[in-house]
């Protein structure tokens, strides 16, 4: 019985000790990296977003589950060459404040919405949407295309994607999605999640620090540290079954706007995508290029998920694409 008691303190020390220095780890980064845009309040929070470039249609760029502006940092610079493009952190990631709100698709449009108004940034938009990004730019589409002049969507996530999937693939997926909420931010209170990342020991996380320039893989490690961001992905992640059902009933409901539109697919399997799994995105992805008349798909055969950083040359010309083909002074 001794031992028992032993040990259970011992891990309870452990743990305090860990909580503690989480704490003072994630103070000294918020000091030693400053944000790279601008900082609004809206409804008493802090949200960040990074605008470069002039010239219309505005291009909004929308990252996947827990991602930050850091996502596009091969992208945004190259699209701010020919217009202007806007970057930002949805609630609890990067710079921005957590938020007790559902991350769901409508509540992530409605803040975007917020957003935009807030720092004055006019329709006409091309959305790009990455991953779960996808789900957000195609609602924001569904609700407001007259909005709305263009989209790109980046190997994005479809509100069908477990129909006709493996069995297996489905149920890790659905396991994983309801441990997150409770695993991911306990990991990051303790500062087991900051370990893991200072050693590249997070499966995905450990390949995307390897693809980001290497002048900000210190700030990218620093924000995937962050006691708020195992809050934020395990939020986002919780989220993604209402999203997908958001989606799909406005998918039902309401026309998708005539605009351009390139759909790309990822041609590697990653993380935990099969071939089989990954075919089947594919078709997803071309039936979603069909929503509009002027939609395109295109499988980039050499990147894995995250395109913009394996392959940032085929983003950057989806993008430059769409914004040639939009007329500022007609398109509303």
């Amino acid at each position: 019985m001794l031992w028992l008691v032993t040990s259970i303190g011992t891990l309870i020390g452990i743990v305090g000790i860990g909580a503690v220095y989480q704490a003072i780890a994630t103070s000294r980064d918020r000091k030693k990296f400053r944000p790279t845009g601008k900082l609004i309040e809206i409804n008493g929070n802090d949200w960040h977003y990074k605008l470069m470039g002039e010239g219309c249609p505005t291009v909004i760029l929308d990252s996947g589950t827990g991602g930050s502006h850091l996502d596009w940092q091969l992208v945004q610079p190259e699209v701010a060459k020919f217009t202007r493009v806007l970057a930002y952190d949805r609630a609890g990631c990067g710079w921005s404040d957590l938020s007790l709100k559902p991350r769901t698709a409508d509540q992530v449009v409605s803040e975007l919405r917020q957003l935009l108004q807030e720092a004055d940034i006019e329709p006409p938009y091309v959305l790009v949407g990455m991953s779960s990004g996808g789900l957000f730019s195609r609602l924001f589409a569904y609700h407001y295309r007259e909005q709305v002049a263009g989209m790109v969507l980046v190997d994005v996530t479809h509100e069908k994607m477990y129909e006709d999937a493996p069995t297996e693939w489905v149920e890790l997926n659905k396991r994983l999605e309801s441990l997150l909420p409770y695993v991911l931010p306990t990991l990051g209170r303790i500062g087991l999640l900051r370990l893991l990342v200072t050693f590249d020991s997070l499966p995905m996380a450990a390949g995307l620090f390897q693809k980001v320039p290497p002048a900000i893989r210190p700030i990218a490690k620093a924000i995937y540290s962050q006691t708020q961001f195992g809050k934020a992905f395990a939020q986002e992640s919780a989220a993604v079954p209402i999203s997908m059902s958001q989606v799909e009933q406005a998918r039902k409901t309401k026309p998708f706007p005539d605009i351009p539109l390139v759909v790309l697919s990822s041609g590697q399997p990653e993380f935990d995508i099969t071939q089989e799994v990954l075919e089947k995105l594919q078709e997803l992805h071309a039936d979603l290029a069909t929503e509009s008349p002027q939609g395109v798909h295109i499988v980039a055969h050499e990147s894995g998920h995250v395109i913009q950083l394996d392959a940032p040359e085929l983003v950057i010309d989806a993008i430059r694409q769409v914004v040639e083909k939009i007329h500022c002074s007609s398109a509303l």
